[in-house]
């Protein structure tokens, strides 16, 4: 399969990795420090085999409050405008809001990672239509500050995920979007349990068959990990990476994680084990 992203194209043999590059004061795992700060971290996980870095401004961690639109553009614009101009790795924005997405488009940006795909992709739908951009869609099923509290999932959490993202296919479908612009996203960690968490996990080939594109998943750093393995922080990257590349490699198309280089010498290690 392939993923058309503006300019890129990337051939889905084995699953890309995707580097966090958080540009929020309160992200749950690493802070803002300065836009020549997240500039040198952009740049250490190019050199790390990165092959997109998410360049997001807003904590959409459980419970976190939204930040205005001025304040997320002001966080992420200048990072991405310095990645664009000293590395040559694309750059994806983490955003879910559209005059976001499209000022950081202008600037060189290749994917929108859209994190409440599920809440409002009709919001993105003319900036897809206007533009080549790559586009993933992710299961969120309220916004961050509520969205534990929205964990009652009736049929079960795997069907309401599937139901609401063959829901974003057929909306873009509709609106004239090329399939193989997008790769879908189920929101690990968002409006989920532990128990959800691992359901979702087990059943990517379910999602994968029913969407008919391959997935990104996010499990770097996530609190159902610590809870699994009563685990704290600083010691999630070596978990991350494991859950990872346990997963089924034909139905994952990128990982986006925070440690790179763990996740290349994992993937490294798999390959030569197999």
């Amino acid at each position: 399969m392939i993923w058309h992203c503006g300019d890129e194209k990337w051939v889905f043999d084995s699953p890309l990795i995707m580097g966090i590059l958080n540009t929020s004061p309160d992200s749950f795992s690493d802070g803002y420090e300065g836009v020549e700060s997240a500039v040198r971290r952009g740049l250490e996980m190019a050199e790390q085999g990165a092959d997109l870095i998410d360049v997001g401004g807003e904590s959409t961690r459980p419970g976190s409050d939204e930040v205005t639109e001025s304040e997320e553009l002001d966080r992420v614009l200048p990072v991405i405008e310095a990645l664009r101009s000293r590395c040559a790795v694309p750059i994806s924005v983490d955003t879910r809001r559209v005059n976001v997405a499209r000022e950081a488009h202008s600037l060189g940006a290749s994917v929108i990672n859209h994190v409440s795909a599920t809440l409002n992709c009709d919001e993105m739908i003319p900036l897809l239509q206007a533009t080549d951009v790559g586009y993933v869609a992710m299961h969120m099923p309220a916004p961050p500050k509520t969205m534990q509290q929205h964990t009652d999932y009736p049929d079960g959490v795997l069907s309401a995920v599937c139901d609401s993202l063959i829901g974003v296919r057929a909306k873009l479908a509709d609106a004239g979007i090329n399939e193989q612009r997008v790769v879908y996203d189920p929101g690990i960690g968002f409006g989920k349990t532990l128990d959800q968490n691992l359901t979702l996990l087990r059943n990517c080939q379910v999602l994968f068959e029913l969407l008919g594109r391959p997935l990104l998943i996010g499990l770097s750093r996530k609190s159902w990990l610590g809870h699994l393995l009563d685990a704290p922080l600083a010691e999630r990257d070596c978990f991350s990476a494991m859950a990872s590349i346990l997963l089924n490699e034909n139905t994952i198309g990128v990982h986006r994680v925070h440690n790179v280089l763990l996740l290349q010498r994992s993937v490294k290690l798999k390959r030569a084990l197999l």
